[in-house]
């Protein structure tokens, strides 16, 4: 999947990685306070969402995100470099 992406298909791509339905996939969850993902879950979010788009995250970046739509807006900046 590469060039854009929407913000649909990323909650989707998110949604797959987690094995949970889309809609309860909402961007304004925290990741661990609301989503449960532990700091090795997160990360292999992140991997999981690298591969799958074609980008390469900085570990300076990731750790900044805290919601899901960080990851989203995170992954949607990498896409238009």
């Amino acid at each position: 999947m590469e060039g854009m992406a929407s913000q649909q298909e990323i909650i989707e791509a998110i949604a797959d990685i987690l094995a949970l339905p889309p809609a309860d996939i909402d961007p304004r969850a925290h990741i661990q306070g609301d989503m449960g993902l532990s700091l090795v879950e997160k990360a292999d979010l992140l991997h999981n969402l690298a591969e799958k788009f074609k980008i390469v995250f900085d570990p300076r970046e990731t750790g900044s995100t805290e919601t899901i739509g960080d990851i989203v807006d995170l992954i949607e900046d990498k896409l238009l470099e």
